[in-house]
């Protein structure tokens, strides 16, 4: 998995190891793995740097710290523009790492999606419910689970997805959770 090696790739990994808590960490370093074998399996290109701080970032706004009261994509997305243009950024970059960490959401991408934004959606599914995961080359599921455990990830996300449900009915999460997404967390085909 060819993680970038830049200034704001690292910070951004150095914060979210000090903000959220360790099933999380490894969720979204998954979630980022998963994206890059998409990526792979249908040939797109991407810009490595920019899905990488969003998979980083895409839960932050479930970190009580970073949850200022709207829908958390949203949340997650401010906080994570804000830390790009503070790291240099140019303000285009940093806005689209808040498009691919609030599009994640989306029920429906818009036309001509960016790769990134396609990528990060389509990988969080992959390691929250098993979506797409037969597009995922096979040797690499176990290494990547076996470097970042799950760590009891559906019962603890599944408490994040109610406890934001029941704070934010408005909120995608909450129509995801009415829905059934709990049922299909509880199915991935994943340990943990």
């Amino acid at each position: 998995m060819p993680v970038p090696d830049s200034a704001l790739a690292h910070r951004a990994r150095e914060l979210i190891d000090d903000v959220e808590p360790p099933f999380l960490v490894n969720h979204s370093v998954r979630a980022y793995a998963w994206a890059v074998e998409l990526a792979w399996h249908d040939e797109l290109r991407f810009d490595p740097e920019i899905l990488y701080v969003s998979a980083m970032f895409h839960d932050i706004g479930l970190v009580p710290a970073y949850d200022i009261g709207g829908c958390f994509e949203f949340d997650g997305a401010i906080a994570a523009e804000r830390f790009a243009l503070e790291a240099g950024e140019t303000p285009s970059r940093a806005r689209a790492i808040h498009d691919v960490i609030v599009l994640h959401m989306a029920d429906i991408l818009p036309p001509e999606p960016a790769a990134e934004e396609v990528l990060l959606s389509e990988s969080t599914g992959t390691d929250v419910t098993g979506y797409r995961i037969a597009d995922v080359r096979p040797g690499s599921i176990p290494a990547v689970v076996a470097a970042y455990p799950r760590l009891d990830f559906k019962h603890e996300f599944g408490a994040l997805f109610v406890d934001q449900a029941a704070r934010k009915p408005t909120c995608r999460v909450a129509a995801m959770v009415r829905a059934g997404k709990l049922t299909a967390i509880d199915r991935a085909p994943f340990d943990g």
